[in-house]
């Protein structure tokens, strides 16, 4: 699944081929989970020009110089291709070509990733953004007793922490993912909220880095992560990498991440 830092970097590849280019069309090919008909799409995104791709939570933004905006969602398994390509594009979703005769096309096998025409901005921050502060985590925290890893993951708390990255921010603030939220002592959870945003910001930097120009599209695992990674057995510190899961989700850490209990508060 494509997150946060994947999105930047996508973003910044989609501007990289289009900006300044306008649309000449788009065709919606899974209707199911579009909320917009075609012929909205149609009156709305062909003839504008792209001016710059943002992202907001999990979602990209792409924006149009007559106001207008194509939120594209990936959701858990959808995968974003570079027009034109001889590749078989299996279970497209949408694909959208510009002026220069090149595009994209996202699909995804599960049917569940989806244009978003115009997407409204919900109230709660991005984990990005000015308004996603050392209080407001704060205070979200002392109000809930689930673990802390179900709570970061929460995009109705907090947008744009996913599984591999939620993994990433506790070990690099060494709390353990089983930890109940309103447990952690208030210097943690400081250590928290700074490594949400280093965390974030390091592993962009680190996929820039890579310089994997288009090869992004295939938002593959690379080595910038340091824990939640199949292909290693031990973090950077030494500690043998451990799996385990929380709710659902799969879950990597090590035993040197303190746990913090509600019973045991430490």
């Amino acid at each position: 699944m494509p997150e946060v830092p994947e999105l930047n970097l996508v973003g910044l590849t989609l501007q990289k081929h289009f900006k300044g280019q306008r649309v000449e069309s788009i065709e919606i090919l899974w209707k199911k989970r579009v909320k917009a008909s075609q012929e909205e799409f149609d009156a709305k995104i062909p003839g504008g020009k792209l001016q710059s791709v943002t992202r907001n939570g999990k979602e990209l933004h792409l924006q149009f110089d007559n106001g207008n905006v194509l939120g594209i969602h990936m959701m858990l398994t959808g995968r974003m291709h570079l027009l034109p390509t001889d590749e078989e594009i299996k279970y497209p979703i949408f694909r959208l070509i510009f002026e220069n005769e090149a595009g994209i096309a996202v699909a995804d096998g599960m049917g569940q990733a989806k244009p978003i025409l115009n997407p409204e901005i919900p109230d709660v921050p991005d984990i990005m953004s000015e308004e996603f502060s050392l209080d407001y985590l704060k205070g979200i925290l002392a109000k809930r007793s689930k673990k802390i890893k179900e709570l970061i993951l929460d995009q109705k708390v907090m947008r744009g922490i996913g599984n591999a990255y939620a993994d990433e921010i506790l070990w690099h603030s060494k709390i353990s993912p089983f930890s109940d939220a309103n447990a952690i002592p208030a210097g943690k959870v400081k250590d928290l909220f700074e490594s949400i945003k280093s965390v974030t910001k390091e592993a962009t930097d680190g996929l820039e880095k890579l310089k994997l120009n288009d090869k992004v599209f295939e938002m593959e695992n690379y080595d910038h992560r340091f824990i939640h990674n199949s292909s290693k057995k031990y973090a950077p510190d030494g500690y043998e990498i451990l799996k385990g899961k929380v709710g659902t989700s799969k879950t990597y850490y090590t035993d040197n991440q303190v746990l913090y209990d509600i019973i045991n508060r430490k």
